[in-house]
Protein backbone atom coordinates (compact mmCIF):
# COMPACT_ATOMS: atom_id res chain seq x y z
CA UNK A 1 0.00 0.00 0.00
CA UNK A 2 2.53 2.06 1.07
CA UNK A 3 4.63 1.53 -1.66
CA UNK A 4 1.38 2.22 -4.69
CA UNK A 5 0.59 6.03 -2.58
CA UNK A 6 3.99 7.17 -2.75
CA UNK A 7 3.99 6.48 -6.84
CA UNK A 8 0.97 8.87 -7.05
CA UNK A 9 2.41 11.76 -7.08
CA UNK A 10 4.68 10.48 -10.22
CA UNK A 11 1.90 9.34 -12.18
CA UNK A 12 0.02 12.40 -12.25
CA UNK A 13 3.33 14.98 -12.06
CA UNK A 14 5.93 13.46 -14.15
CA UNK A 15 3.91 13.70 -17.65
CA UNK A 16 3.65 18.18 -16.83
CA UNK A 17 5.54 18.34 -20.09
CA UNK A 18 2.87 16.12 -22.35
CA UNK A 19 0.42 18.19 -24.36
CA UNK A 20 -1.78 15.41 -25.89
CA UNK A 21 -3.20 12.81 -23.93
CA UNK A 22 -4.05 10.56 -26.78
CA UNK A 23 -3.32 6.50 -27.67
CA UNK A 24 -0.73 5.29 -29.34
CA UNK A 25 0.59 1.58 -31.36
CA UNK A 26 3.41 -0.18 -30.54
CA UNK A 27 4.29 -1.50 -33.96
CA UNK A 28 5.10 2.09 -35.79
CA UNK A 29 7.27 3.06 -38.02
CA UNK A 30 9.82 4.99 -36.13
CA UNK A 31 12.48 7.91 -37.24
CA UNK A 32 15.37 7.00 -34.72
CA UNK A 33 17.80 9.68 -35.74
CA UNK A 34 16.48 12.35 -33.07
CA UNK A 35 17.40 15.70 -31.78
CA UNK A 36 19.68 14.20 -29.35
CA UNK A 37 17.61 13.02 -26.00
CA UNK A 38 16.06 9.96 -24.86
CA UNK A 39 12.53 10.73 -25.12
CA UNK A 40 9.63 9.79 -27.76
CA UNK A 41 6.90 10.90 -29.40
CA UNK A 42 4.59 8.72 -31.31
CA UNK A 43 0.87 7.79 -31.72
CA UNK A 44 -2.06 7.10 -34.49
CA UNK A 45 -3.91 8.63 -37.45
CA UNK A 46 -7.47 8.25 -36.99
CA UNK A 47 -10.21 9.12 -39.74
CA UNK A 48 -13.34 10.60 -38.94
CA UNK A 49 -14.85 7.84 -38.90
CA UNK A 50 -13.10 6.57 -35.75
CA UNK A 51 -11.34 4.25 -37.66
CA UNK A 52 -7.24 4.64 -38.13
CA UNK A 53 -5.38 5.16 -41.04
CA UNK A 54 -4.58 2.62 -43.00
CA UNK A 55 -2.66 4.19 -46.01
CA UNK A 56 0.54 5.37 -45.01
CA UNK A 57 1.29 8.98 -45.08
CA UNK A 58 3.98 11.16 -44.15
CA UNK A 59 4.14 12.49 -40.93
CA UNK A 60 6.46 15.74 -39.64
CA UNK A 61 8.20 16.52 -36.56
CA UNK A 62 9.23 20.21 -36.73
CA UNK A 63 11.42 21.52 -33.58
CA UNK A 64 12.20 25.35 -32.43
CA UNK A 65 15.53 24.31 -32.78
CA UNK A 66 15.87 20.88 -34.79
CA UNK A 67 15.70 20.15 -38.32
CA UNK A 68 11.98 18.66 -38.95
CA UNK A 69 12.21 14.82 -39.31
CA UNK A 70 10.19 12.69 -41.21
CA UNK A 71 8.71 9.62 -41.03
CA UNK A 72 5.55 7.80 -42.96
CA UNK A 73 3.28 6.07 -40.87
CA UNK A 74 2.46 2.57 -41.30
CA UNK A 75 -0.85 0.45 -42.32
CA UNK A 76 -2.36 1.10 -38.66
CA UNK A 77 -1.95 5.24 -38.67
CA UNK A 78 0.89 4.37 -36.36
CA UNK A 79 4.26 6.48 -36.22
CA UNK A 80 7.34 7.25 -33.55
CA UNK A 81 10.21 9.76 -33.33
CA UNK A 82 12.66 8.63 -30.94
CA UNK A 83 15.70 10.15 -29.11
CA UNK A 84 14.38 13.37 -28.69
CA UNK A 85 15.76 16.49 -26.19
CA UNK A 86 13.82 18.71 -24.30
CA UNK A 87 12.10 21.18 -26.38
CA UNK A 88 8.95 22.54 -28.22
CA UNK A 89 7.50 19.92 -31.31
CA UNK A 90 4.68 20.11 -33.24
CA UNK A 91 3.33 17.13 -35.15
CA UNK A 92 1.96 17.88 -38.55
CA UNK A 93 0.18 15.69 -41.16
CA UNK A 94 -1.13 16.50 -44.27
CA UNK A 95 -3.35 14.19 -45.92
CA UNK A 96 -4.55 15.33 -48.51
CA UNK A 97 -6.94 18.15 -49.93
CA UNK A 98 -10.14 16.20 -47.98
CA UNK A 99 -9.08 16.92 -44.70
CA UNK A 100 -7.75 19.87 -42.76
CA UNK A 101 -3.58 20.02 -42.16
CA UNK A 102 -3.30 18.58 -38.39
CA UNK A 103 -0.77 20.01 -36.09
CA UNK A 104 -0.47 18.94 -32.40
CA UNK A 105 1.63 21.10 -30.14
CA UNK A 106 4.13 19.38 -28.04
CA UNK A 107 6.87 20.41 -25.10
CA UNK A 108 9.30 18.22 -23.63
CA UNK A 109 10.46 19.76 -20.53
CA UNK A 110 13.60 19.72 -19.13
CA UNK A 111 13.67 17.65 -15.87
CA UNK A 112 14.38 19.61 -12.66
CA UNK A 113 17.54 18.30 -10.78
CA UNK A 114 18.12 18.11 -7.13
CA UNK A 115 20.87 17.96 -4.57
CA UNK A 116 21.45 14.73 -5.95
CA UNK A 117 21.55 14.24 -9.60
CA UNK A 118 19.37 11.67 -10.83
CA UNK A 119 19.80 10.44 -14.19
CA UNK A 120 17.23 11.73 -16.61
CA UNK A 121 13.61 9.25 -17.18
CA UNK A 122 12.58 8.37 -20.56
CA UNK A 123 9.48 10.49 -21.66
CA UNK A 124 6.76 8.59 -23.52
CA UNK A 125 4.30 10.80 -24.95
CA UNK A 126 1.35 9.72 -26.75
CA UNK A 127 -0.12 11.86 -29.63
CA UNK A 128 -3.01 10.09 -31.83
CA UNK A 129 -3.64 12.77 -34.97
CA UNK A 130 -7.31 12.61 -35.60
CA UNK A 131 -7.90 13.69 -39.21
CA UNK A 132 -10.68 16.36 -39.69
CA UNK A 133 -12.80 16.87 -43.13
CA UNK A 134 -12.46 20.32 -44.88
CA UNK A 135 -14.71 22.59 -43.36
CA UNK A 136 -15.96 26.26 -44.37
CA UNK A 137 -16.50 27.76 -40.74
CA UNK A 138 -14.64 29.31 -38.86
CA UNK A 139 -12.60 31.53 -41.32
CA UNK A 140 -11.36 28.94 -42.99
CA UNK A 141 -10.34 28.90 -46.97
CA UNK A 142 -11.76 26.35 -48.87
CA UNK A 143 -10.05 24.72 -52.13
CA UNK A 144 -13.03 26.94 -54.07
CA UNK A 145 -11.32 29.88 -52.68
CA UNK A 146 -14.99 30.46 -50.97
CA UNK A 147 -14.03 32.51 -47.56
CA UNK A 148 -16.82 32.18 -44.43
CA UNK A 149 -19.18 35.01 -45.03
CA UNK A 150 -17.72 37.02 -41.91
CA UNK A 151 -14.55 37.80 -44.37
CA UNK A 152 -16.34 38.15 -46.98
CA UNK A 153 -15.40 42.04 -47.49
CA UNK A 154 -11.23 41.03 -46.91
CA UNK A 155 -9.43 41.96 -49.83
CA UNK A 156 -8.62 39.56 -52.29
CA UNK A 157 -4.82 40.25 -51.85
CA UNK A 158 -5.11 39.26 -47.96
CA UNK A 159 -6.83 36.20 -48.88
CA UNK A 160 -4.02 35.24 -51.42
CA UNK A 161 -1.48 35.98 -49.32
CA UNK A 162 -2.92 33.68 -46.18
CA UNK A 163 -3.61 30.90 -48.96
CA UNK A 164 -0.30 31.14 -49.79
CA UNK A 165 1.04 31.14 -46.56
CA UNK A 166 -0.46 27.85 -45.49
CA UNK A 167 1.15 26.39 -48.65
CA UNK A 168 4.06 27.51 -47.56
CA UNK A 169 3.51 25.94 -43.74
CA UNK A 170 3.03 22.79 -46.07
CA UNK A 171 6.19 22.57 -47.57
CA UNK A 172 8.20 23.95 -43.99
CA UNK A 173 8.88 27.21 -44.92
CA UNK A 174 7.63 28.86 -42.18
CA UNK A 175 9.50 32.36 -41.92
CA UNK A 176 8.05 32.89 -45.45
CA UNK A 177 4.68 31.74 -44.06
CA UNK A 178 5.08 34.39 -41.68
CA UNK A 179 5.65 36.73 -43.92
CA UNK A 180 2.68 35.75 -46.15
CA UNK A 181 0.77 36.06 -43.50
CA UNK A 182 1.96 39.15 -41.64
CA UNK A 183 1.33 40.53 -45.69
CA UNK A 184 -2.33 39.26 -44.97
CA UNK A 185 -2.60 41.43 -41.73
CA UNK A 186 -0.85 44.71 -43.52
CA UNK A 187 -3.75 44.76 -46.35
CA UNK A 188 -6.59 43.82 -43.85
CA UNK A 189 -6.04 44.84 -40.14
CA UNK A 190 -8.97 42.90 -39.06
CA UNK A 191 -8.32 39.99 -40.93
CA UNK A 192 -7.87 37.48 -37.33
CA UNK A 193 -6.94 34.08 -39.16
CA UNK A 194 -3.74 35.70 -40.55
CA UNK A 195 -3.09 36.32 -36.94
CA UNK A 196 -3.88 33.16 -35.61
CA UNK A 197 -1.70 31.80 -38.19
CA UNK A 198 1.35 33.50 -36.88
CA UNK A 199 0.58 32.94 -33.53
CA UNK A 200 0.79 29.49 -34.18
CA UNK A 201 3.78 29.72 -36.11
CA UNK A 202 5.35 31.68 -32.78
CA UNK A 203 4.13 29.22 -30.47
CA UNK A 204 5.71 26.21 -32.87
CA UNK A 205 9.15 28.22 -32.38
CA UNK A 206 8.85 28.95 -28.75
CA UNK A 207 7.99 32.59 -28.62
CA UNK A 208 5.35 32.29 -26.45
CA UNK A 209 5.09 35.98 -25.54
CA UNK A 210 4.77 37.15 -29.56
CA UNK A 211 2.21 34.14 -30.35
CA UNK A 212 -0.08 35.52 -26.98
CA UNK A 213 0.17 39.14 -28.97
CA UNK A 214 -1.15 37.43 -32.05
CA UNK A 215 -3.63 35.16 -30.33
CA UNK A 216 -5.11 38.63 -28.67
CA UNK A 217 -5.29 40.34 -32.02
CA UNK A 218 -6.77 37.50 -33.60
CA UNK A 219 -9.28 37.53 -30.72
CA UNK A 220 -9.67 41.21 -30.92
CA UNK A 221 -11.45 41.13 -34.19
CA UNK A 222 -13.14 37.70 -34.30
CA UNK A 223 -13.92 36.35 -30.41
CA UNK A 224 -15.55 33.48 -31.66
CA UNK A 225 -12.10 31.91 -33.24
CA UNK A 226 -11.85 28.68 -31.15
CA UNK A 227 -8.41 27.87 -32.67
CA UNK A 228 -7.07 31.35 -31.31
CA UNK A 229 -8.57 30.47 -28.16
CA UNK A 230 -7.46 27.34 -27.25
CA UNK A 231 -3.79 28.15 -28.68
CA UNK A 232 -3.99 31.60 -26.31
CA UNK A 233 -5.02 29.11 -23.38
CA UNK A 234 -1.90 26.48 -24.35
CA UNK A 235 0.75 29.77 -24.65
CA UNK A 236 -0.28 30.91 -21.45
CA UNK A 237 0.14 27.35 -19.83
CA UNK A 238 3.03 27.07 -21.47
CA UNK A 239 4.14 30.57 -19.53
CA UNK A 240 2.80 29.47 -16.53
CA UNK A 241 0.24 32.26 -16.45
CA UNK A 242 -2.12 29.88 -15.19
CA UNK A 243 -5.04 32.22 -14.32
CA UNK A 244 -5.40 33.53 -17.76
CA UNK A 245 -4.54 29.96 -19.03
CA UNK A 246 -7.21 28.56 -17.11
CA UNK A 247 -10.04 31.68 -18.17
CA UNK A 248 -9.03 31.34 -21.84
CA UNK A 249 -9.08 27.41 -21.79
CA UNK A 250 -12.29 27.43 -20.24
CA UNK A 251 -14.05 29.73 -22.41
CA UNK A 252 -12.41 26.84 -25.83
CA UNK A 253 -14.16 24.06 -23.64
CA UNK A 254 -17.15 26.25 -23.92
CA UNK A 255 -17.17 27.26 -27.32
CA UNK A 256 -16.48 23.66 -28.73
CA UNK A 257 -17.99 21.96 -26.41
CA UNK A 258 -17.31 18.15 -28.43
CA UNK A 259 -13.40 19.11 -28.46
CA UNK A 260 -11.16 17.47 -26.64
CA UNK A 261 -8.06 19.30 -26.36
CA UNK A 262 -9.15 22.23 -23.88
CA UNK A 263 -10.80 19.64 -21.61
CA UNK A 264 -7.06 17.86 -21.30
CA UNK A 265 -5.27 21.20 -20.40
CA UNK A 266 -7.76 22.00 -18.40
CA UNK A 267 -6.68 18.70 -16.44
CA UNK A 268 -3.23 19.55 -16.74
CA UNK A 269 -3.48 22.75 -15.26
CA UNK A 270 -5.40 21.69 -12.30
CA UNK A 271 -3.01 19.02 -11.69
CA UNK A 272 -0.10 21.37 -11.77
CA UNK A 273 -2.41 23.94 -9.34
CA UNK A 274 -3.13 20.44 -7.54
CA UNK A 275 -6.66 20.83 -7.70
CA UNK A 276 -7.32 17.34 -8.04
CA UNK A 277 -10.65 17.43 -7.91
CA UNK A 278 -11.34 19.50 -10.64
CA UNK A 279 -8.66 17.83 -12.60
CA UNK A 280 -9.99 14.60 -12.17
CA UNK A 281 -13.77 16.07 -13.58
CA UNK A 282 -11.82 17.76 -16.64
CA UNK A 283 -10.44 14.04 -17.25
CA UNK A 284 -13.40 12.41 -17.13
CA UNK A 285 -15.01 14.46 -19.41
CA UNK A 286 -12.56 14.06 -21.89
CA UNK A 287 -12.60 10.45 -21.36
CA UNK A 288 -16.45 10.55 -22.10
CA UNK A 289 -15.64 12.66 -25.15
CA UNK A 290 -13.22 10.30 -26.82
CA UNK A 291 -16.18 7.75 -26.64
CA UNK A 292 -14.78 4.59 -28.46
CA UNK A 293 -11.30 5.96 -29.68
CA UNK A 294 -8.09 4.69 -28.05
CA UNK A 295 -7.11 7.11 -25.14
CA UNK A 296 -4.52 5.28 -23.19
CA UNK A 297 -2.56 8.26 -21.56
CA UNK A 298 -5.79 9.39 -20.05
CA UNK A 299 -6.28 6.13 -18.41
CA UNK A 300 -3.00 6.74 -17.02
CA UNK A 301 -3.49 10.32 -15.70
CA UNK A 302 -6.66 9.31 -14.41
CA UNK A 303 -5.10 6.70 -12.55
CA UNK A 304 -2.41 8.35 -11.06
CA UNK A 305 -5.29 11.15 -9.73
CA UNK A 306 -7.50 8.38 -8.37
CA UNK A 307 -3.92 6.87 -6.36
CA UNK A 308 -3.25 10.20 -5.02
CA UNK A 309 -7.56 10.37 -3.96
CA UNK A 310 -6.77 6.64 -2.78
CA UNK A 311 -9.43 5.61 -4.84
CA UNK A 312 -7.52 2.52 -5.65
CA UNK A 313 -10.08 0.43 -6.68
CA UNK A 314 -10.79 3.30 -9.68
CA UNK A 315 -7.15 3.52 -10.11
CA UNK A 316 -6.72 0.35 -10.87
CA UNK A 317 -9.69 -0.01 -13.71
CA UNK A 318 -7.95 2.98 -15.37
CA UNK A 319 -3.92 1.06 -15.48
CA UNK A 320 -5.02 -1.75 -16.60
CA UNK A 321 -7.20 0.20 -19.01
CA UNK A 322 -3.84 1.68 -20.25
CA UNK A 323 -1.64 -1.26 -20.12
CA UNK A 324 -4.99 -3.16 -22.44
CA UNK A 325 -4.79 0.21 -24.69
CA UNK A 326 -0.68 0.10 -25.29
CA UNK A 327 0.17 -3.27 -24.12
CA UNK A 328 3.67 -2.46 -25.19
CA UNK A 329 3.86 0.91 -23.44
CA UNK A 330 7.47 1.74 -22.16
CA UNK A 331 6.47 1.91 -18.55
CA UNK A 332 4.43 -1.30 -18.77
CA UNK A 333 6.09 -3.40 -16.13
CA UNK A 334 6.32 -0.52 -13.77
CA UNK A 335 2.79 0.00 -13.54
CA UNK A 336 1.68 -3.80 -13.89
CA UNK A 337 4.12 -3.84 -10.41
CA UNK A 338 1.98 -0.64 -9.40
CA UNK A 339 -1.99 -2.39 -10.14
CA UNK A 340 -0.68 -5.26 -7.98
CA UNK A 341 0.24 -3.43 -5.04
CA UNK A 342 -2.80 -1.62 -5.48
CA UNK A 343 -4.98 -5.00 -5.73
CA UNK A 344 -2.81 -6.03 -2.50
CA UNK A 345 -4.15 -3.06 -0.43
CA UNK A 346 -7.75 -3.88 -1.16
CA UNK A 347 -7.31 -7.28 0.70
Amino acid sequence: MRSAVSSAVFFILAFFCISSPFGAHAQSRTNASGTGGIHEIRGRIYLPSGHSLDTPVEVELQSTSNATLKVYSDRSGSYSFQNLAPGNYVVVVNVSDQFEVAREYITLDTEVQGTVRIMPTPKIVTMPIYLQPKRGGGGEVLKNEVVNAKWATVPRDAIEHYRQGLELIKQDKQSEAAAEFRRATDISPGFAPAYTALGKLDLLTGKLDQAIEEFKAALRYDTSDFEARLNYGVALLNKKELLNARKELTQAADMNKSAITPRYYLGILFIQTKELDAAQKEMEEARQLTGSKSFPLLHRYLGGIYMAKKLNKEAVVELETYIHQDPNARDADRIKQTISDLKASQN
